[in-house]
């Protein structure tokens, strides 16, 4: 007895070269945005190092004819006449960017976990909602804005500026870690109900622990 093995016929010559197609312009389109990021960051870096303040920025050149450091000399010695308080200004721009940070990572991470594990049926909803908000120009904010923080006496205060930069940034951390939070099976939740806390959390936590000899 013979037995005949059948194949599948080769796939034609351009859905074999589809995937590579895909594959290398996802790299080149990669590279050019990854070269029209940095532009403005090597275009900063030639003005540090222009020692003719920032001059070089209009003649074209790729790189100044006589890179100098005098300009972060002048930083650190505040010698500049616009640098007299650039400490002070480097310390405000840490403060509200480090509790814009955390205040946004908070709210955004308990916001999209309540969406995502209560089986909400309007989730989507409000998420939009909030995305919505980025369809208003601040400009058109700016009073209703200085009227609030004048109601609550945050008017010249680093706080009205870390409320101003966690409200706007708050929609976007929000659909980022709701994409995340989704990830997590809804299974565990409820294996997690079924199941209960390990023994060891259970024993920690039971109140006749004490009574057992040597619990203490």
């Amino acid at each position: 007895m013979t037995v005949s093995l059948a194949f599948p016929p080769p796939a034609p010559r351009h859905y074999r070269l589809q995937p590579a197609l895909v594959e290398t312009g996802s790299i080149m389109l990669g590279v050019v945005l990854l070269i029209w990021s940095l532009l403005p960051v090597y275009d900063m870096f030639l003005i540090a190092l222009d020692p003719e303040e920032g001059e070089i920025e209009f003649d074209g050149n790729l790189r100044p004819p006589e890179p100098s450091l005098e300009g972060f000399h002048d930083v650190l010695t505040h010698e500049a006449r616009y640098l007299e308080n650039f400490w002070h200004q480097f310390g405000n721009s840490q403060y509200i960017g480090l509790f814009t940070m955390a205040l946004t990572v908070l709210i955004g991470s308990v916001v999209s976990f309540a969406v995502s594990r209560m089986r909400l049926g309007k989730s989507s909803l409000l998420t939009n909602a909030a995305l919505l908000t980025y369809a208003i120009p601040a400009a058109f904010l700016i009073v209703p804005y200085y009227r609030i923080m004048h109601a609550y006496g945050l008017l010249d205060s680093l706080w009205a500026v870390i409320a101003a930069q966690v409200t706007f940034a708050t929609p976007l951390a929000i659909l980022v870690m709701l994409l995340y939070w989704r990830l997590i099976p809804l299974e565990l939740d409820d294996a997690a109900e079924v199941d209960g806390p390990p023994a060891s959390v259970a024993l920690s936590m039971s109140p006749s622990r004490c009574c057992w000899p040597g619990s203490i």
